[in-house]
């Protein structure tokens, strides 16, 4: 057995025991390019000890909460020892996990050496999770070995495991095949890595989840609660450098018309039966350097795998958006559209005619009282007041302008045209939309670590309609004319992709579906414009998504979080449970006993059509 050449200087193991004893995280380099990580007191610590480290094996381990990585020459029993004797006294006992890259060519071997009385439901976890490789790699095999010796042969055992039982300390090595490796291309970073690497880490969390439960009397509400709570500076740089692509190449803003009032009178004109010319602004940006600054970013260096996938989904919206912008006003826009924003499934289809069937033509009931642009923002500047005191970094704010349409956020302040003039009943509930749930959950992911919770998941844009959506039915505000809208959204785009011209979707609308001119020439311009943008759709399906998602008893609170998808959910609810990102101020308007009532109707399960107030 090699015998250990150096030590690891008291000095340095008092300096990480100081930082663990006051509850800190320790990020601390150990000599020979090895590293020891704690994100915070835990019962556990993966080991891996190196001859020539194994890049992508490092990576693996570091997707834990707590680690050591060290040059096998190292003696790190000392170390070892002081960790366990302060996590000892919160928890009672410590378990150690020594992981062995399986370098054997052709191996598809796990092996997990521990005695099987000791820890069954740990050994469990761990079959379990490495049996879902299985997908990839039918022949991967799990063995348990009952052995007193859980470490490389040609080392030391990191603990003496008589000693060990004593102090309530249990060691388990596992050997891991290295599947992710290609012998032709040596070490390929492959779609198989990052499934092996997803995998590894829940199994892991799952393994030492059941070890808490059975022999500690601490309660981890959940496994995800054992993950990673800190972010490194490389997400941090990869984040940062995704959000400023993103808002510098300004996608909606750059494939709409500037001039759709001027062609919407020039189309009234030619009595609806000439196509509209529309204009955009220019393209302040090379499309192309953009890609490769994208692909420059350093995701694949991103140790937590589930801000890695959220990183990587990101900057693949960010790709085919470029892409959109160079093919704009071309039949490749759309495709490219509607690779990213989905097409129309029957289910929203279906959805979409139920509601024009059951309100065939637009409400013209009018109240009697109406707010003009002034009125309106006295009422929602309240509201803003509200959200400063919970918020005051932001400055929150409103502006009364004559170059917006109608009323829309942009980041913290509330725009709204100097034409407005709207239903008194409408009031609530565009307040609600726009300040309690787009300017809400921007504020909300200002608040988190990552950028991306405020500038926004790759497609937000649908479970973020969805909620305003719901929020204006909560209210009770919701109407016929804005469900209808909606529906109207989804019809045109389904129109548009089976080859229709824009005339003949506008003749749809107003023929077959009772939209006004007006109404039926701006819902086709949205959809029309670039050379195709299916992204309506999205309007209409992230409310059925939603609205789904709350019958089967899904968390509210948590979609208040920031700005994401309803696919990102799981996700947003794994990083609030390991504490990376904070919960969320709720809007106070779920406060009201009126909106309690409407929330659980939703839970209990309603039609669309009974959305209308």
């Amino acid at each position: 057995m090699t015998n250990s050449k150096y030590h690891i200087e008291s000095d340095l193991i008092t300096k990480i025991c100081e930082q663990l004893t006051k509850n800190k995280p320790v990020n601390q380099e150990i000599p020979n390019s090895g590293i020891l990580h704690i994100d915070k007191v835990l019962p556990f610590i993966c080991v891996y000890r190196f001859k020539d480290p194994d890049f992508y094996f490092s990576r693996v381990l570091k997707t834990q909460a707590s680690y050591l990585i060290v040059d096998e020459r190292i003696d790190v029993s000392h170390l070892l020892e002081a960790i366990r004797l302060i996590m000892s006294k919160q928890f009672g006992t410590f378990l150690v996990l020594e992981c062995m890259p399986d370098t054997n060519s052709g191996s598809h071997k796990f092996q997990i050496s521990c005695p099987k009385e000791k820890a069954p439901g740990t050994i469990n976890a761990l079959k379990e999770g490495f049996t879902e490789l299985k997908d990839f790699y039918p022949n991967i095999s799990i063995k348990v070995k009952d052995t007193i010796n859980r470490h490389p042969e040609h080392l030391q055992p990191l603990l003496n495991v008589e000693k060990s039982k004593k102090k309530g300390t249990l060691v388990i090595g596992l050997t891991i095949p290295v599947l992710y490796k290609n012998n032709e291309t040596n070490e390929l970073f492959s779609l198989f890595f990052r499934k092996f690497y997803s995998v590894f880490s829940e199994t892991i969390k799952r393994a030492v989840f059941e070890f808490i439960r059975v022999q500690t009397k601490d309660s981890f509400e959940n496994f995800l609660m054992l993950g990673k709570t800190n972010i490194d500076a490389v997400t941090i740089q990869a984040d940062t450098e995704l959000a400023e692509i993103s808002e510098g190449m300004s996608f909606l803003l750059r494939t709409t018309p500037v001039n759709s009032n001027e062609e919407w009178i020039n189309f009234k004109e030619n009595k609806f039966k000439k196509t509209p010319n529309f204009k955009y602004r220019l393209i302040a940006l090379d499309p192309e350097q953009e890609k490769r600054k994208l692909y420059n970013i350093p995701i694949d260096q991103v140790d937590d795998p589930t801000i890695a996938f959220i990183l990587r989904g990101k900057r693949l919206e960010i790709e085919k958006q470029l892409t959109m912008l160079e093919e704009r006003g071309t039949k490749n826009f759309r495709f490219v559209g509607e690779s990213l924003y989905g097409v129309i499934k029957k289910k929203l289809l279906a959805q979409a005619k139920h509601i024009l069937k059951t309100y065939p033509k637009r409400e013209n009931k009018k109240s009697l009282e109406r707010y003009n642009c002034h009125e309106f923002a006295a009422h929602a500047q309240k509201e803003l007041d509200y959200y400063n005191t919970k918020f005051p970094d932001c400055n929150l704010s409103l502006e009364i302008r004559d170059d917006v349409a109608g009323i829309m956020v942009s980041k913290t302040k509330l725009l709204i045209n100097n034409e407005v003039n709207l239903d008194k009943d409408r009031c609530d509930a565009l307040i609600q939309h726009e300040i309690g749930t787009h300017i809400l959950t921007y504020c909300n992911g200002r608040r988190q670590p990552l950028r991306q919770m405020y500038e926004g998941f790759e497609g937000y844009d649908q479970l973020q309609e969805g909620l305003a959506v719901i929020a204006e039915y909560l209210v009770g505000g919701l109407t016929i004319n804005r469900l209808r809208l909606l529906a109207g959204r989804v019809i045109a785009v389904e129109s548009m992709v089976n080859g229709s011209s824009f005339i003949e979707t506008f003749d749809l609308l107003c023929d077959k579906y009772g939209f006004s001119n007006r109404i039926a020439y701006y819902i086709s311009m949205r959809v029309y414009r670039g050379g195709g943008l299916t992204k309506d759709a999205v309007y209409l399906a992230g409310l059925i998504d939603l609205m789904d998602y709350l019958k089967q008893g899904g968390n509210l609170e948590n979609l208040y979080t920031g700005k994401f998808n309803i696919t990102h959910i799981e996700l947003i609810n794994e990083l609030v449970y390991r504490d990376v990102l904070k919960k969320p101020e709720l809007p106070r308007f779920l406060e009201r006993k009126s909106v309690q009532k409407r929330l659980k109707k939703l839970r209990e399960g309603i039609d669309i059509t009974q959305l209308v107030n």
